[in-house]
């Protein structure tokens, strides 16, 4: 049995802690949603976590969000994530810390293909035996972005956080790195396993997925987006709930007490957390605020 696409996974989770197409002559019209309660605004950004230099600079809706916030808030906080802390934590969990190795805990076939991958992209037998597989899985996901000029320091929370220093707005974070690194070192070894697999199995579409997945983020398009990732988590409904539904919950109570004062806050999380019944925007919605679809140049998609 399949599990979700890691692709999908990175898109809706915070993967700042780890390491398509050609850029357009447009600016992207990242999802964006501004929420309101009395002289409070919330803005809502959803972000992808790989992009491409040539994907900035951004549609002027975002700019104006940006200048509007007093305070810039991510799934984790900048001061946590550039923390030597937040690597220790990251090896910590990630890596084997024993005699135990990678290739115990893969069948023979999947780790010689892991093996031949290591070798073509310079990532030796010795390296990958460290990693736990849902490490490895991971490490794959960011390797084939990179290569397609997708890179983690020009995805949309770290070109955030960098303006937000540059411009020295106060920045906070949703939740902490292990809470996020949890997800996948409490998965069960099976669920580490299929990951891995599927990551390998995949790797021959990777540019042309991802290139869909980067389109849909451009253009803003959260229909097309949760559509296609409410498929691919149909038959994992527990892992839907955990690396978004549960997530998003938690996070509502939080923007709320944005919403208390005059203070304006702009929210920067994984795209597919703002999207469909369980995203963000909905649940606010559910509990009566104001939300409004922030997207000048994309007229023609459904809010």
């Amino acid at each position: 049995m399949r599990m979700p696409s890691l692709r999908r996974i990175v898109l809706g989770f915070g993967m700042g802690l780890l390491l398509a197409g050609a850029a357009c002559a447009e600016p992207p019209t990242p999802m964006l949603w501004k929420v309101s309660k009395g002289e409070s605004t919330v803005w809502l950004l959803g972000s992808m976590h790989f992009l491409k230099d040539g994907d900035y600079p951004l549609s002027r809706d975002v700019d104006v969000a940006y200048k509007d916030a007093g305070k810039l808030v991510f799934e984790i906080s900048p001061d946590e994530l550039n923390s030597p802390a937040t690597l220790a934590l990251t090896l910590q969990h990630g890596m084997y810390h024993d005699t135990h190795k990678l290739q115990d805990d893969l069948s023979p076939t999947t780790w010689q293909e892991l093996v031949a991958y290591g070798e073509k992209n310079n990532l030796p037998a010795v390296a990958l035996q460290k990693f736990e597989p849902w490490m490895a899985s991971l490490t794959l996901v960011a390797l084939e972005s990179q290569k397609m000029g997708m890179k983690p320091d020009a995805g949309l929370d770290m070109h955030f956080m960098q303006m937000a220093s540059a411009d020295h707005k106060p920045t906070g974070g949703l939740e902490t790195v292990d809470q996020q690194l949890a997800i996948f070192y409490t998965s069960p070894l099976k669920a580490q396993q299929d990951m891995l697999r599927q990551s390998l199995d995949e790797i021959g579409d990777f540019p042309k997925e991802m290139n869909k997945e980067h389109d849909t983020w451009r253009r803003g398009d959260s229909d097309a987006m949760i559509v296609a990732a409410k498929k691919e988590f149909a038959k994992y409904p527990e892992l839907y709930q955990k690396i978004l539904a549960q997530r998003n919950r938690n996070w509502i109570p939080q923007i709320e007490r944005m919403l208390v004062g005059n203070d304006d806050t702009l929210v920067i999380v994984g795209a597919l957390h703002l999207a469909g019944p369980d995203g963000v925007v909905h649940l606010l919605q559910q509990k009566g605020y104001t939300v409004e679809r922030i997207c000048t140049g994309c007229a023609k998609i459904k809010h």
